[in-house]
């Protein structure tokens, strides 16, 4: 696998300075926030160069809906969050199990078990419905995986790491379970999510909260 740096992609993530990005997040709650710190407290001790996200940034990519024009009408803004209210409020609240790790070539991520696969099709259905009104991405629909991310990687000298995750007891731990009634839109900022560590928790602004069921 080839690993792809932070730096590498820095200039795509510039845009979020200049223009918000606008995405769907499952916002992972504090009481499974020390299970997943644990893991990354032993990532850390293995390796302190990459990048650790602040517990409050724990979230779940559920949609990207892409940068949006600073001059983005009010009424084109509302229409879509009212589909987007329309097409989640379909779903019916569910469970998922935060269990075991995975690697990307951007990171390394605890895996969701989601026996239903609604995060999946959730996607699938917003990429389907608003193409055109949101952003489609190469990862969504069949090849979207719900995760975690606990370590962005900030060099690409990671087999250590990469050694650490595939020993059985990390491979395979077990974070918990927690249910998903809402789904939330937010503003990213890159810049702030993949900065110094006192400034992450300011990384996601509150936009809209979207009841499922």
């Amino acid at each position: 696998m080839k690993v792809i740096p932070v730096r590498d992609y820095w200039g795509e993530l510039l845009k979020s300075r200049e223009s918000a990005y606008l995405g769907l997040i499952h916002r992972i709650p504090p009481r499974l926030w020390r299970p997943l710190q644990d893991v990354q407290n032993i990532l850390k001790a293995v390796d302190q160069r990459q990048l650790y996200p602040h517990p409050s940034t724990f979230h779940v990519t559920v949609k990207g809906l892409g940068y949006q024009d600073a001059e983005l009408e009010v009424a084109r803004h509302e229409l879509l969050m009212e589909k987007l209210r329309n097409i989640i409020s379909e779903f019916k609240p569910f469970q998922l199990n935060v269990r075991g790790l995975g690697v990307f070539p951007t990171c390394i991520y605890a895996r969701i078990e989601d026996p239903m696969d609604q995060f999946r099709l959730l996607n699938k259905r917003i990429s389907e419905e608003l193409k055109g009104e949101v952003e489609q991405s190469e990862y969504d629909g069949d090849a979207y995986i719900p995760h975690v991310t606990l370590a962005t990687f900030n060099d690409s000298d990671v087999d250590k790491l990469l050694r650490k995750i595939s020993e059985p007891e990390l491979r395979d731990f077990d974070f918990g379970i927690c249910g998903v009634y809402e789904i939330e839109a937010v503003e990213a900022n890159f810049l702030l999510a993949l900065g110094p560590y006192e400034t992450q928790d300011r990384a996601f602004t509150y936009v809209r909260s979207f009841q499922l069921g």
